[in-house]
């Protein structure tokens, strides 16, 4: 029994309760009949319950969801700003790097710090000769 607490939520379990209770006051040769149904509905009625509530709940609290669609499109708007900011950026970083005779793509972050061991100094070396 403890497991059926994971598989009913006890919200559907009464509401499902006080139906069976009104039936059996108003038309007790129906609760026979409404029984079963209202058993084998407890089941599906949960687990809509339980996936409304946790989609309300797992939302992560840095989004927010916009209201309405001007709120969407300044949001759009700032974004497009941006990325023109950082094509502009990256622009002005590969012109300063042909400036220099420097390609900007290979901009010196692997550098060895020591010896290089001897599986890598050949392959170091043979791209050497290849350029």
């Amino acid at each position: 029994m403890s497991i059926l607490r994971y598989c009913l939520d006890r919200r559907v379990v009464a509401v499902l309760g006080v139906i069976a209770l009104a039936i059996a006051l108003l038309a007790p040769r129906a609760l026979g009949a409404a029984l079963p149904v209202l058993l084998l509905a407890a089941c599906p009625l949960s687990m809509i319950v339980i996936a409304v509530v946790l989609g309300r709940s797992v939302m992560p609290a840095g989004l927010v969801a916009p209201s309405n669609a001007v709120s969407m499109q300044a949001e759009l708007d700032e974004l497009a700003a941006r990325q023109r900011r950082l094509e502009g950026e990256l622009a002005a970083s590969e012109a300063k790097g042909a400036d220099q005779g420097t390609d900007p793509r290979h901009s010196g972050f692997l550098v060895p710090v020591g010896p290089l061991p001897a599986n890598v100094r050949s392959v170091a070396q043979a791209t050497e000769q290849q350029r």
